[in-house]
């Protein structure tokens, strides 16, 4: 399951949801003609059709043939044109991945990392402080923080078998990282303190509550997505 490179119809897509989400498109509202999106956004028709059909998929519009296309919800199916692809198992087969892959990393990391790897560490979980205090969703210290993880564990085929999923990985934390911002009930500094107390394990090498940690830290994803994302 690896994710290309965000194709230029997805950041419409997303630009778009985004304009929903935050009400500056309204339910029932007609969006522009394909022809004024393009001009808009710079891009061909093509793009705009594209990204029009992927916030189809995503629950956002509905287009009406020989009418246009209508803003239906503001919840969508998918936060972003890249989820739109996925199935509730892709979900849950990746978190599967994720917990045999991390949980055994995080273990190993907390007895054998080097003071430089423990730096590194916490180096990208200080950027993702820095991404939660400026409101921004952060996923590329997240990742960063999760790869070092694995890197700190010095063993170069389980680094491997992560970077494997990392596109994934990346996606699937962009997504978690919405949910977190814009629903009352999460936060994203509770998000951050969660890495925080896997990072304090780590540096203490205490091998078992790491495990403990990153386990709850990856349930607690996993129902994020799976409870949020309403993706069939």
């Amino acid at each position: 399951m690896r994710i290309e490179k965000k194709k230029l119809y997805e950041e419409i897509a997303d630009v778009i949801s985004d304009n929903i989400r935050i009400g500056k498109l309204s339910e029932g509202e007609k969006l522009p003609s394909i022809q004024s999106l393009a001009a808009k956004y710079g891009v061909g028709q093509a793009s705009i059709r594209e990204a029009l059909n992927a916030l189809r998929v995503m629950g956002l519009v509905e287009i009406k043939h020989g009418e246009g296309t209508f803003v239906k919800s503001s919840s969508p199916k998918a936060f972003t044109a890249e989820m739109a692809v996925f199935k509730r198992q892709d979900i849950i087969e990746l978190l599967e991945v994720r917990k045999i892959i991390e949980v055994g990393a995080v273990r190993i990391a907390a007895l054998k990392r080097t003071e430089e790897q423990l730096q590194v560490i916490e180096s990208a979980l200080e950027s993702m402080k820095m991404a939660t205090a400026e409101n921004e969703l952060g996923e590329k210290s997240d990742l960063d923080f999760h790869m070092a993880i694995a890197d700190a564990a010095n063993n170069h085929l389980l680094k491997k078998l992560l970077f494997d999923v990392s596109d994934v990985m990346k996606t699937a934390m962009k997504e978690t990282r919405k949910i977190w911002l814009y629903n009352k009930s999460k936060t994203i500094d509770k998000l951050y303190h969660e890495h925080l107390e896997i990072y304090e394990a780590i540096a203490k090498s205490d091998a078992e509550y790491a495990v403990l940690k990153m386990t709850a830290h990856l349930d607690e994803v996993e129902e994020v997505l799976l409870t949020h994302l309403n993706i069939d």
